[in-house]
């Protein structure tokens, strides 16, 4: 099971990358768990969540629980 399937206790389902547009449409959130120092070299992403993946356990509250949530 994946990081984010055990801590909201679901599975979480890998989606195909012709799938995130319209998912991001429909509301689903995008959480960008890279390191600080990822995030410098390569740039953040338009409108998403940063929480580094180390941190998620104590943050995982700042997530919604009504919307999906993808992973980078």
């Amino acid at each position: 099971m994946a990081v984010m399937g055990r801590l909201f206790g679901t599975r979480a389902p890998f989606v195909r990358a012709d799938e995130i547009d319209g998912m991001l449409g429909d509301g689903a959130v995008l959480l960008d768990v890279r390191t600080a120092r990822e995030l410098k070299e390569t740039g953040t992403i338009p409108g998403a969540i940063h929480i580094h993946l180390g941190e998620l356990a104590d943050r995982i509250d700042e997530l919604p629980r009504e919307q999906p949530v993808l992973t980078t």
